[in-house]
């Protein structure tokens, strides 16, 4: 598991001169590559050097899209769109996963945004529900797994874990 950090944003920043910095992150991991079964790369939620670095390792992108920000939807296209350049450009294609957070069928733009999804051929892998659970265990600073263990949102990112692990597999 490689974790997004702030100071990531430095080595944004002296990837842009370099040549080929878009593989920086590929020929980084070549090395230690076949040593793992999984590896799991947490990125900024923007298309910038080091997600553009991610998304040429990635054989699969799970891109989360919160319901209560209909600019994800848009921010989804986006991403879509960057992995059909690298695609173009280097025959880099991973499947794109969106899943949606903070979902609340009682609300009508979970819905919409979910139909949304739908009609743009992006159907989301799962749909984790909003919960107060997740704030709590945020500002509690404990893994949502210790602090609510059967809760909801625990049990629908677990049935996601699940899910990924098959579709990864094939």
């Amino acid at each position: 598991m490689i974790p997004g950090a702030r100071e990531l944003a430095g080595v944004e920043m002296s990837l842009v001169g370099e040549m080929g910095r878009e593989r920086f992150l590929h020929n980084a991991l070549d090395p230690v590559i076949a040593t793992y079964q999984r590896i799991v790369i947490d990125t900024p939620p923007n298309l910038g050097l080091l997600t553009v670095n991610a998304l040429v390792c990635a054989d699969t992108v799970l891109a989360p899209v919160s319901p209560e920000d209909e600019a994800s939807v848009q921010g989804i296209v986006e991403l879509r769109a960057t992995i059909a350049k690298l695609a173009r450009l280097g025959g880099f294609k991973p499947r794109l996963l969106p899943l949606l957070t903070r979902w609340a069928p009682q609300r009508i733009i979970s819905e919409v945004i979910d139909q949304a999804l739908i009609e743009l051929d992006l159907p989301p892998v799962a749909r984790i529900p909003a919960r107060t659970a997740v704030a709590q265990a945020a500002a509690a600073q404990v893994p949502l797994a210790v602090s609510a263990r059967d809760g909801a949102v625990t049990l629908a990112y677990d049935r996601l874990v699940n899910h990924m692990a098959e579709v990864v597999s094939r």
